[in-house]
């Protein structure tokens, strides 16, 4: 209740007419989460953006949609008619999981409609779209997506009528790709999941614990590469245990060094991590230890333990797994990260597919 009266009480009222735009961006959430890669596509002043969660809400929009279309199907026809006022020729969004987005073709057909993949996706999301059909009674479209690999373009085709392009991650493939040629492990950077209130903190702590033991044996380098800030470190030094590890914080203004970050090692170990399987994109070794590989619910079923990756906890299975990968050849392990970053997380060097692709979007409408 207490939710519901804040949202309530934060909802900004607006009274202009929204304004022609060229793209229209769905959900403000999927905009403060991937700004960042629309912004590799189109500037701040070509696009608006829908509101889907009552952040804000339109006056002029509600009043014309009252007028059109009365009470019935509300929700919908606010969608069509905020559409039909920008008039767009691209609605875009990076929530790529919320199976609405996918019924607005079937709301307003005039524009073209584009979603971006931005994490591992689980099972969850694909009952989602079963219910949506349901309840609706109408199938599920889009004109592109982008997805992250071969395996997410497989399970979508069957419940969501689209041109499906598994591309990777568009964040990710703005950034150079090195080629590393180094067969020798020098150093590890652990990518952590986890925040201080996540509920599998402690698991986390172990695994990061084995590394230090681990790497001292080996005399490799470890860091620890978090997605909280600066100020966190102290929580981690206190939590995690003594050794000569280096903390490597999230830095928000510059999302590229998280990919510098990955160059910095020869390796990267991680639990349940897009920038993890983004590393095996870009050929870096990986050690990936998670419960369910590379995530619950896809597509195709991975046996419990791989070339690179593990589901077991127990130290000497782990242990056997990071010596396994450090032992790969530069030509062994070049054939492994090809074979599986096809299935599960590609690399599309500059976005150039999908520029191409949005580029004759744009020109099909002129």
């Amino acid at each position: 209740m207490f939710k519901i009266l804040k949202k309530i009480i934060n909802i900004k009222l607006i009274f202009t007419k929204p304004n022609k735009k060229k793209f229209l961006i769905y959900d403000r959430v999927g905009f403060e989460f991937g700004g960042r890669f629309f912004n590799l596509f189109f500037s701040e002043k070509q696009y608006e953006i829908l509101d889907v969660r009552y952040e804000t809400i339109n006056i002029y929009v509600i009043l014309f949609t009252l007028i059109k279309f009365g009470i019935k199907n509300f929700k919908d026809n606010y969608k069509k008619c905020f559409i039909d006022i920008v008039s767009p020729t691209i609605v875009f969004t990076c929530i790529d999981n919320n199976p609405a987005f996918y019924n607005l073709k079937n709301i307003n057909s005039k524009p073209y409609y584009v979603s971006f993949q931005n994490g591992m996706r689980d099972g969850e999301f694909y009952r989602a779209c079963q219910l949506q059909i349901k309840k609706t009674k109408q199938k599920l479209k889009c004109d592109h997506i982008f997805v992250f690999a071969e395996n997410e373009k497989k399970r979508l085709s069957k419940f969501i009528k689209a041109n499906i392009h598994p591309v990777g991650n568009a964040v990710n493939n703005n950034y150079y790709k090195k080629k590393q040629f180094i067969n020798k492990v020098k150093s590890i950077m652990y990518v952590a999941r986890f925040k201080v209130e996540q509920e599998n903190l402690d698991e986390d702590i172990k695994i990061f614990n084995l590394l230090i033991n681990f790497c001292k044996k080996r005399k490799v380098k470890l860091s620890f590469g978090s997605k909280l800030g600066v100020d966190k470190e102290i929580f981690f030094r206190e939590n995690l245990n003594k050794g000569n590890w280096t903390y490597l914080p999230r830095i928000r203004i510059d999302p590229s060094n998280a990919y510098k970050n990955l160059y910095k090692h020869q390796m990267i170990v991680f639990t349940n991590s897009t920038l993890g399987f983004e590393a095996l994109a870009r050929g870096i070794k990986c050690v990936a230890l998670c419960k369910d590989f590379p995530t619950k619910g896809n597509y195709k079923k991975y046996p419990k333990s791989g070339a690179f990756w593990t589901n077991s906890k127990k130290q000497h299975e782990i242990e056997k797994t990071l010596n396994r990968v450090m032992n790969f050849s530069s030509k062994n392990w070049s054939r492994i990260a090809h074979k599986y970053s096809s299935e599960i997380m590609k690399y599309d060097p500059d976005n150039y597919k999908i520029n191409k692709i949005l580029q004759s979007l744009l020109k099909k409408n002129n």
